[in-house]
């Protein structure tokens, strides 16, 4: 007969709990599908759906403007951490093994901060259509952690004659905390623009 270690059993329970987390989150998943759906099928073919535009028309120098400003929202969940984890291959344990995690800082598990600083890319798209981005500054100032609502904005700050935005970004959590700031520097399509 094989005997587990004390260690070794509170990890293999660990596994066994955040499975059962990922698996009870998955409904909060499902209910921000529909808003991902009607943004793909917009975007991909000008289908309708969920007040997204049918309309696939070029964007217009108009379209960009200082001041602009356009905000995401996720819900951040262990099935999200994991999906990033396999994404990335990130298996870092401070995002997996709360055992480990509550020996740091951190006191418990958090998000990956790339997982959440993710939102800017989904807030750059809407907000300065047929943009590529040139780079991108980051601090990460809070911990995010499985349950915490995130708000990515981001506003255009800058527009020069050669097409250059730069966009301002921070995500902040549920108790209006920020969490991530940066800034994107963007360059215009001018195939499409022009």
């Amino acid at each position: 007969m094989i005997q587990m270690t004390g260690t070794l059993s509170n990890g293999a329970f660990d596994q066994l709990r955040l499975s059962e987390k990922v698996l009870t989150e998955i409904p909060e998943w499902q209910r921000e599908r529909p808003e991902v759906y009607g943004r793909l099928l917009a975007s991909l073919g000008g289908v309708e759906l969920n007040g997204h535009t049918k309309e696939t028309r070029a964007p217009t120098h108009a379209d960009l403007y200082i001041g602009k400003t356009l905000t995401l929202t996720k819900m951040m969940t262990d099935a999200g951490t994991l999906s990033f984890g396999f994404l990335s291959k990130d298996f870092n344990p401070l995002h997996f093994n709360e055992a480990l995690a509550q020996k740091t800082r951190f006191k418990g598990r958090i998000a990956h901060g790339f997982h959440t600083a993710s939102l800017f890319s989904g807030v750059v798209a809407e907000l300065c259509p047929w943009c590529v981005y040139l780079r991108q500054e980051m601090e990460f100032t809070a911990p995010v952690r499985a349950g915490d609502r995130i708000t990515a904005t981001g506003v255009i700050e800058e527009l020069d004659e050669r097409g250059v935005v730069t966009v301002g970004l921070q995500c902040t959590n549920q108790l209006d905390e920020v969490v991530v700031r940066g800034k994107a520097i963007l360059k215009k399509l001018k195939e499409v623009y022009d």
